[in-house]
């Protein structure tokens, strides 16, 4: 299983509320270092104690982690990493595409092509590039 984790600089919990929003999903799970075990947390920045630690989006097409790192990273999405949801439901694709896109940008609208009945890209509000697709082969397309 290969899951996906991303990382923030400071507003991993907005992030986790928008994506569990766009995925219909339930609250997140989510623990911020101040709740870490006393002994474990000796070393962690003052200004990080609220931050997120750990989250966990569970979403009908798996989990969705996170968690804000260190201020002093300049952290910013890869255009080289992109995160794949695969899924036959097209309702569901539909939806999370156009949730995902509020504040992002469609790169390619949700049609059919010759390799999936359904498939598009977004890059989302935060910068993270997404690909929907039903994985339903399509005849004559790759297998």
């Amino acid at each position: 299983m290969i899951e996906v984790y991303l990382n923030f600089p400071g507003n991993a919990a907005e992030a986790a509320a928008f994506y569990a929003n766009a995925f219909q999903a339930g609250p997140p799970d989510l623990m911020t270092y101040d709740q870490m075990p006393p002994g474990v947390d000796d070393g962690i920045p003052e200004e990080m104690r609220g931050m997120v630690m750990h989250g966990n989006i569970r979403t009908f097409a798996g989990d969705l982690m996170l968690s804000d790192d260190t201020p002093a990273e300049d952290l910013k999405p890869n255009r080289a990493v992109w995160i794949l949801v695969s899924h036959a439901d097209h309702g569901k694709l539909r939806a999370v595409f156009s949730a995902l896109s509020v504040g992002g940008e469609v790169l390619m609208p949700l049609e059919p092509t010759f390799f999936s009945p359904l498939y598009g890209q977004v890059a989302d509000r935060y910068g993270f590039r997404w690909h929907f697709m039903d994985p339903t082969p399509m005849e004559g397309g790759p297998q």
